[in-house]
């Protein structure tokens, strides 16, 4: 079995998981508001809105990756 991790390759893996995150943050906001509870999404923005520098250097660093992946 031979994997190659080229650009393409990485870049189907980020956005894979990325979707994949995004879907379990949906569904766990959908039983959350059935149930009463409050969504974790709602812990996300909290954290975002506390370290708003971390928040900024991660999207610096993934658009770096992208960029890095995407050039030709």
């Amino acid at each position: 079995m031979n994997l190659q991790f080229n650009p393409p390759a990485i870049l189907s893996l980020i956005f894979t998981v990325l979707a994949l995150v995004a879907f379990l943050l949906m569904l766990q906001e959908t039983l959350a508001i059935v149930t009463g509870r409050d969504p974790l999404t709602n812990g996300v923005r909290a954290v975002a809105r506390r370290v708003p520098r971390l928040t900024y250097a991660l999207a610096v660093v993934i658009g770096m990756l992208l960029g890095h992946l995407l050039w030709p």
